[in-house]
């Protein structure tokens, strides 16, 4: 005889997130069909998920106990929801790191601190004819963002930037578009770039060399973020400015700088690799059009190697420190340890910061 399912309900609520489900309340039935029952299910989280510990493409997040059900043929499909956000979920309690990971950072940034989400399951118990509705009370899991393995850079493009061409494809990296620079050579929630720029030629800030989509522009004289009627970005008077991004607030601030600032014709990268000679292997000017303070090269390096900045062809002025592949130079500090590879190499010399880009 066919089997049909009569509901009670149309939902079966936990009375906590770890108590056993609940058994059917005695259904209405038709002598001539047989009842279905489910019961003795339960679900919980699972302490804190710390995504940097995460290896493979899914985490798990909570405990799932499947309600038992008295007809064989009727299994669980789970969804979680995530302060009211839909996920699908495995049997297992398992849904994709990917996921997880870009949802807490969009709500909350990209610094590696816990943060607590508001989940509840909901299971559909079926047989691929007819089903019933399942659901958990409300609970909370904590998961830590994994700290970023490499900056998520922005970039200047712009009249005043590089070769004033507003080239944006990556092919212009180091020519018409110039990256931002990370604060911290372990948490890169904050980008920093200083240079010279001259009023009345506008730039604007890029994510993603070849794409305008994502930019940051000006209008009524603020900074705005992917505004379509935004105009590009000036500054009041020629002058050295500061540009910080931070990240995890998504705010953008322009500010003058004022750091010691030099001028300089050259700037070498001397070297174990090269025997330590400041006026060779030089970096170009990424700036042609207005006074230039950002350098590039690509090098490959075919044993590991250190090496500093050097200005001038002399030893006068230089920068080193003892962090790779990012840093911040400072004069006669550390030197730089380099590992085997090709890279393109950028430096600014108002900051002293550096980033070897593996290429």
């Amino acid at each position: 005889m066919k089997k049909f399912l009569y509901i009670a309900a149309t939902a079966l609520l936990l009375a906590s997130c770890t108590e056993d489900f609940k058994d059917w309340a005695e259904p209405q039935s038709n002598p001539q069909d047989e009842v279905i029952t489910f019961g003795n299910g339960s679900v919980k989280s699972v302490g804190v998920i710390d995504l940097a510990l995460v290896t493979e493409n899914i985490v798990k997040v909570c405990d799932i106990i499947a309600p038992s059900s008295s007809d064989t043929t009727y299994a669980p499909e789970y969804t979680i929801y995530l302060n009211g956000e839909p996920f699908a979920l495995g049997t297992d309690g398992t849904m994709d790191a990917g996921a997880l990971s870009n949802y807490v950072v969009s709500l909350f940034g990209k610094a590696p601190e816990p943060r607590t989400l508001t989940a509840q399951v909901v299971w559909l118990m079926t047989n691929g004819v007819t089903s019933t509705t399942f659901k958990s009370d409300p609970f909370e899991i904590t998961v830590i963002p994994a700290p970023m393995a490499v900056p998520d850079l922005w970039y200047l493009v712009g009249s005043c930037i590089g070769d004033g061409s507003w080239g944006n494809d990556a092919a212009n990296i180091g020519k018409a578009l110039i990256p931002m620079y990370s604060n911290d050579v372990e948490d890169f929630s904050v980008l920093v770039y200083a240079g010279y720029f001259p009023a009345g030629q506008g730039f604007k800030l890029i994510h993603q060399p070849g794409n305008w989509d994502e930019q940051w522009g000006m209008k009524d004289g603020l900074l705005v973020k992917n505004d379509g009627g935004s105009s590009n970005i000036e500054v009041p008077e020629d002058g050295y400015y500061q540009l910080t991004y931070d990240l995890n607030t998504d705010v953008l601030t322009m500010e003058p700088f004022y750091g010691a600032v030099g001028v300089y014709a050259t700037m070498g990268m001397p070297g174990d690799y090269q025997g330590w000679d400041p006026g060779a292997t030089l970096l170009a000017p990424m700036s042609t059009v207005t006074e230039n303070h950002d350098w590039m090269l690509v090098q490959t390096f075919e044993d590991n190697t250190e090496l500093k900045f050097a200005a001038n062809g002399g030893w006068a002025v230089n920068w080193g420190s003892n962090t790779f592949p990012l840093g911040t130079g400072v004069q006669n500090g550390a030197n730089i340890p380099v590992e085997v590879g090709t890279y393109r190499i950028v430096f600014n010399d108002l900051l002293g910061k550096y980033y070897f880009i593996m290429m």
